[in-house]
């Protein structure tokens, strides 16, 4: 599907125009639903230059870049966000954003800016970002088989922001048992664990911080501080500086872009003031260096790209060219299956080729049968790739319709997610639970705690903690799940007595559905409790809560 538009002769025309001048600004217009995208890869995949997409806001540039990474599937899209919890509430910033903007702008340096797709929104383009120069400056560079001195490790550490913990969950921490050091590196989506031998370095490898299982074997790694809070202003630079010369930077809507820098700067500015009673030094630093790029620098800086606008702008030069695009959007079909059909034939009959996009692929045999139950033959191609907004392209002569905007289902997308406090927390407990111990989970009581095991669950295999219940039942509770299960504390010298799964013992007895009503005993519950089956020769039975 994307190689029709990289085929395009309109996209030819726009890669024509942007290899011309540094600073030529086109316009294309008449671009609707999710079409934006299928042009930027059509662009990308005839050049391979890098591009830029400049969102109006997070949840726009989210929804823009599942579209894009959906459409290259291996072709990593970087999702580019601001330091903190939401865009312009500068009073907590968030790690895992922040180790998000660190690993991008260490990748993008690496590449030195050639060959990357980047979608980002004001807010986040508003903050500076370091200067890779100073950033390889404070590296800490570990390798198997060198030698490392612990104490000397964690000075460097301390001196660099790292906070010491038990467990590690989120970017800045660091924890030491014995031999063992987890680093979780503001530079890398997994935290490191390194293994010594005396004074060597026997193993580096990464590792969920959940499940404390090994995701890969390195054998040399960088640790990079807080890109945020331990560089000066002057060591910072705007994102897009770290792109090449002839990066096309895409732009929704320049006015708005213009607006929110400037809303961007009144309110840091107001904040600024107010921290003077603070004590966050993060905050301080952060607010103190000012390292914002202003809406003057960032009209300066597109001024030196291939801008291509989508909508039109007063604030740019005159676009050097226009691109007219004849499209509309998906029309509206109030679940109506027998309008869906029409208008599919209808498009049939004209020549326009149907497609329907889903990221579920069990949605693609649904409308095989939903067409086969009415009695029609409706043409068109199913592709399982996700889309965030349909679109008719009459010059292309092809209509693209999303499931989500057939059944009328709200269309989540998804971002990386970082690890919380709970999480560890569940883990220390876990660690500190030996076999034998009894457990209280919040849906199934008392139990007592027989170990882990590594179950299959829908075709992946899962760590899960195994709970023995009354009648020698078990219940396996997903590593995601810890949050369920807390030690049982009771009387002194008191052993409790077991639950039994699906009984009246439990105040909270039976897996809740998802409206709040109790499972039956020995009904499959689809979406916490998997399975539950006999095993042969045993009258003891097997249920899974919080598999994924």
């Amino acid at each position: 599907m994307s190689g029709l538009y990289a085929s395009d002769s309109r996209i030819q025309e726009i890669n024509s125009l942007a290899s011309g001048e540094k600073s030529s600004h086109i316009q294309l217009n008449g671009l609707k639903g999710g079409m934006d995208c299928f042009l930027l890869v059509g662009a990308w995949l005839q050049t391979k230059r890098s591009h830029v997409y400049i969102a109006s806001d997070k949840e726009e540039a989210a929804y823009v870049q599942n579209s894009l990474q959906s459409l290259l599937e291996h072709k990593t899209v970087f999702f580019f966000p601001d330091s903190f919890k939401r865009p312009m509430q500068y009073e907590e910033p968030e790690k895992h954003n922040i180790l998000v903007r660190t690993e991008t702008v260490n990748k993008l340096h690496l590449s030195k800016g050639h060959n990357a797709i980047l979608v980002t929104y004001p807010e986040a383009l508003f903050e500076k970002v370091v200067d890779p120069t100073h950033l390889d400056k404070n590296r800490i560079d570990l390798e198997k088989g060198a030698s490392l001195d612990i104490n000397t490790m964690i000075e460097l550490l301390v001196l660099y922001g790292f906070e010491r913990v038990e467990f590690v969950y989120q970017p800045g921490q660091f924890s030491i048992r014995g031999g063992i050091i987890d680093i979780f590196s503001y530079g890398n989506e997994w935290p490191y664990r390194v293994e010594l031998f005396d004074v060597d370095v026997e193993s580096i490898r990464t590792f969920n911080p959940v499940t404390q299982l090994s995701v890969q074997e390195i054998s040399k790694v960088s640790i990079i501080p807080n890109i945020t809070s331990q560089f000066r202003q002057d060591q910072k630079i705007s994102l897009l500086s770290l792109f090449a010369s002839d990066t096309c930077i895409w732009v929704k809507n320049t006015e708005l872009l213009l607006e929110k820098l400037q809303l961007c700067e009144e309110k840091t500015e107001a904040f600024a003031s107010s921290l003077l009673a603070k004590t966050d030094d993060e905050l301080k630093h952060i607010f103190g260096e000012r390292a914002f790029i202003l809406p003057g620098d960032v009209l300066d800086q597109l001024s030196t790209f291939p801008v291509l606008t989508l909508e039109p702008s007063a604030q740019l030069p005159k676009a050097k060219s226009t691109i007219q695009f004849s499209a509309s959007p998906q029309p509206v079909f109030n679940k109506n299956f027998t309008l869906l059909i029409e208008n599919l034939q209808e498009n049939q009959k004209q020549g326009i080729v149907n497609y329907i996009f889903t990221d579920n692929v069990k949605q693609i045999e649904r409308f095989y049968n939903i067409f086969e139950d009415m009695g029609v033959a409706v043409q068109f191609h199913p592709l399982h790739t996700s889309l965030h907004a349909g679109f008719i392209d009459h010059d292309l002569r092809i209509a693209c319709y999303t499931d989500h905007q057939i059944f009328e289902r709200f269309h989540r997308y998804k971002l990386r997610q970082g690890f919380t406090e709970d999480m560890a927390i569940s883990l220390k407990m876990l660690k500190e639970l030996q076999p034998g111990d009894y457990v209280t989970h919040i849906d199934h009581g008392v139990g007592r705690y027989s170990g882990l095991e590594t179950i299959e669950i829908n075709g992946h295999r899962q760590e899960s903690v195994r709970l023995i219940y009354q009648n020698n039942d078990i219940l396996y509770v997903g590593i995601h799940s810890l949050h369920k299960i807390s030690r049982y504390v009771g009387k002194d010298g008191t052993e409790p007595k077991l639950n039994k799964i699906g009984g009246p013992t439990h105040s909270h007895t039976g897996c809740k559905g998802r409206y709040g009503a109790a499972i039956p005993h020995g009904q499959a519950h689809l979406r916490r409790c998997r399975f539950w089956k006999d095993r042969g020769g045993h009258q003891g039975g097997i249920q899974v809560c919080g598999g994924r």
